[in-house]
């Protein structure tokens, strides 16, 4: 496939991987959970947009969840370098 047709296809809103679009989603709620509280440090039964980021946040913080993803972690720590803190979230 070309890449023209590619992004034609994106346009019409062609999803290649739902790992990656709901990711994409949950970044979403977590850059608006941290616009309003200035940290992604959230507490699991934190809601935002309707979605559990802190649940979503503290599954991401296991240990090799991130593995195979590192543009992941990369766009998690673009909105807040200590997403991960090394002190318990809750």
């Amino acid at each position: 496939m070309t890449g023209q047709r590619a992004r034609r296809l994106e346009q019409l809103g062609m999803v290649w991987s739902l790992a990656d679009e709901r990711f994409q989603e949950n970044l979403e709620a977590a850059k608006a959970y941290y616009d309003q509280y200035w940290t992604l440090c959230a507490p699991r039964p934190a809601k935002m947009l309707d979605r559990p980021v802190g649940q979503w946040l503290s599954n991401l913080r296991r240990p090799g969840a991130l593995d195979g993803h590192p543009e992941w972690k990369t766009a998690l720590e673009a909105v807040d370098e200590d997403w991960n803190p090394s002190w318990p979230a809750d």
